[in-house]
């Protein structure tokens, strides 16, 4: 448990090399504005790049390379590292993300978007947490509510938007090596191209081991039988990217395998290694045309996206099965097609509107012996599709130093139905560097195909599809202050959380099994805040978030009692000199069900000479134990285990 001591000592680590700096002179250390320092433009909640004090929504934006001298390595710890968001790992062993609270076990509660772009698995809502390439990442920006008018189905907890560089002329290839047997290559390559045109290219594999866990399971006939379950990852992916004036062209494509624990088909008590393997492929075109007054868009993408279990001593001892989609899931896919326009009206009144078609797609979904895959034990989910209708329409006014929104998204889902999520906004200008925002956001989640048709099959599943499932719907009221000035940004705001008929899952005592019900009508109330401070040399980053109901009992909300009531996170980075650069990062996560707070500390040194980087990074440098509620059946108090003990990562970049 991270100790007051601690909380106070540790930060001013980072803090100190900004306070020696000072003595070097004011006009010296804050030449550059935060604005050229951080370039911290979002563009996740608007039509247009704005500014963090500007832009509608409460808005939280990393860079990569800001992270990275802070130990950060990761897209989980990027995420992670944004006020009020935990990326935690599950008993399953892929990453968990929960905002504000609200979380689901295959993440179904929140909209992962790469470039603006939806994607996620159909049948169950998996997001590709491990599918970009470190190095071709530029930022991450996350919307804390349900978000914009913008964005429809899974926006309901928020809404995360990983962005891919553009740049050219800094191209990089990464090698690193650490403790738990870490290898990773990654790489980012873009050049420009005759006629207005640019090609880029990324790729990365990396591999882990991880922790290490006993099992015991109490088989019939066989008694107890121990053993240790060893964490593992793999992950390959790519990115290719086209480009020619206002057109362009994604390709994506990843592979990842993962090493879990499997909790509870026979009883609550059961535990099996659990083996994951997902696979991916985004493919994106959009084109766009402007006009002195207005920009229209027109966009198709095509998501495939499958997965399969391998689930050992399913039965007994040594009798392992494997859950898997047909024909390799080549059925589980997503296609989207629309088109959006903005319109300035006049120098006041601006219209925005939409609308898109979306198909779900999931392949047959079956469990067999893993000795003998041509006859199926049982099918889990049978094949089915589902289509999707929304449009939108937002209305932006300026008067005087008001900024008034008022908007909307229509949905029609032929399985949940149709649902209406209004939206408004109210951001007033004090002056050029503060506001204050008044916003008020409506978010929804049409069920997924296994929480609608899962099973029903005990023998083979603990969980359970509910067909008379509808859409979930999430009501936020946040009000915010901002400030931006010369080399600081400063966001604090306050919320309250308004669910109904909030998808949750529930055990069954009577039935031993898990299923799905709206039965989450439950309210909650938090705030946050968002602090970055830069200068010539060094930066500073300092965020925290509290949540009321944090870590209490509540049968309308059991999610709470898995939510931290308290998370804070503080990382810095400092040049010394023009070779040295040393910087470090903390992420506090409080207690919650019934287990203690912990921390997470990194410790980074990097030196760069010419083209050339080397690094090296301390994790976990306090040896703290990561422990995470399990959220994937709500029916036991097993804990999902985080990242073992002190490791070390060392490598090296090269710039050309």
């Amino acid at each position: 448990m991270l100790t007051i001591t601690r909380l106070i000592i540790l930060p001013l680590f980072f803090i100190l090399p900004l306070a020696s700096a000072q003595d070097k002179g004011l006009d010296s250390l804050y030449r550059f504005t935060l604005q050229e320092l951080l370039d911290i433009k979002v563009s996740v909640a608007s039509t247009d790049l704005e500014t963090v004090v500007g832009t509608p929504a409460i808005v939280s934006r990393y860079n990569r390379t800001d992270l990275e001298k802070m130990g950060i390595t990761t897209l989980r710890e990027m995420f992670n590292f944004i006020p009020g968001v935990i990326i935690q790992d599950s008993l399953p062993g892929f990453a968990s993300v929960q905002i504000r609270g609200v979380d689901e076990t295959f993440n179904q509660k929140v909209l992962f978007l790469l470039d603006g772009v939806p994607y996620h698995q159909p049948s169950h809502s998996i997001v590709p947490m491990e599918g970009i390439p470190w190095e071709s990442i530029s930022h991450v920006e996350v919307i804390r509510g349900p978000g914009a008018v913008f964005y429809g189905s899974q926006a309901s907890g928020g809404v995360f938007n990983v962005i891919t560089r553009t740049d050219t002329g800094n191209n990089s290839v990464s090698l690193k090596i650490g403790t738990n047997e870490l290898y990773e290559g990654s790489a980012y390559y873009n050049t420009e191209l005759p006629n207005e045109s640019s090609f880029a290219f990324a790729a990365e594999y990396r591999s882990e081991d991880g922790y290490t866990v006993r099992y015991e399971e109490n088989f019939p006939g066989f008694g107890i039988v121990s053993d240790e379950v060893a964490r593992y990852l793999e992950r390959q992916s790519g990115i290719l990217r086209y480009t020619k004036g206002e057109f362009s062209l994604q390709f994506q494509a990843f592979s990842d395998t993962t090493v879990g624990i499997n909790d509870g088909f026979i009883n609550e008590t059961t535990l099996q290694p659990f083996i994951t393997s997902t696979k991916g492929q985004l493919i994106h075109v959009e084109n766009t045309w402007n006009t002195d007054n207005s920009r229209a868009t027109i966009f198709a993408d095509y998501n495939y996206y499958t997965f399969e279990f391998q689930i050992e001593n399913l039965f007994a001892p040594g009798t392992h099965a494997l859950a898997t989609k047909d024909g390799d899931g080549k059925n589980d896919y997503r296609f989207r097609y629309g088109g959006n326009v903005s319109y300035k009206i006049n120098q006041a009144l601006g219209l925005a509107l939409g609308a898109e078609q979306e198909t779900r797609s999931t392949d047959s979904y079956r469990f067999y012996f893993l000795e003998n895959q041509k006859t199926p034990l049982v099918t889990l989910l049978e094949k089915g599709k589902t289509d999707e209708f929304s449009a939108y329409i937002q209305f932006d006014y300026t008067y005087l130093d008001w900024r008034f929104l008022a908007g909307g998204r229509f949905t029609d889902n032929e399985v949940s139905g149709k649902k209406h999520t209004p939206r408004a906004a109210a951001v007033y200008k004090i002056d050029e560097h503060q506001s204050i925002k008044a916003l008020y956001s409506t978010g929804f989640n049409s069920p997924n195909f296994s929480q609608t048709s899962l099973g029903p099959h005990r023998e083979a599943s603990s969980i359970i599809g509910n067909a008379s499932l509808t859409a979930e719907v999430v009501k936020t009221i946040d009000l915010a202050y901002s400030y931006s000035k010369s080399n600081i940004l400063f966001v604090a705001n306050v919320y309250s959380l308004d669910a109904e008929d909030f998808i949750v899952r529930k055990f069954s005592d009577s039935l031993g099994t898990i299923s799905f019900f709206n039965d989450g009508n439950f309210k909650r109330k938090g705030a946050e805040i968002d602090f970055q401070i830069a200068s010539q040399r060094s930066k500073l980053f300092l965020n925290l978030a509290y949540q009321k109901e944090g870590n209490k009992i509540d049968l309308d909300d059991p999610a709470a009692f898995n939510t931290p009531r308290t998370t804070f996170s503080v990382g810095g980075s400092t040049d010394i000199g023009t070779v040295h650069s040393v910087g470090g990062s903390i992420s506090y996560i409080g207690a919650r069900h019934n287990l203690e707070a912990y921390s997470v500390v990194h410790i980074n040194y990097t030196a760069r000479v010419a083209d050339l980087e080397i690094f090296a990074v301390i994790r976990n440098i306090l040896n703290e134990d990561i422990l995470n509620p399990d959220n994937t059946t709500q029916n036991s108090d097993l804990i999902a285990h985080g990242e073992e003990g002190v490791n070390l990562q060392i490598g090296l970049k090269i710039h050309f």
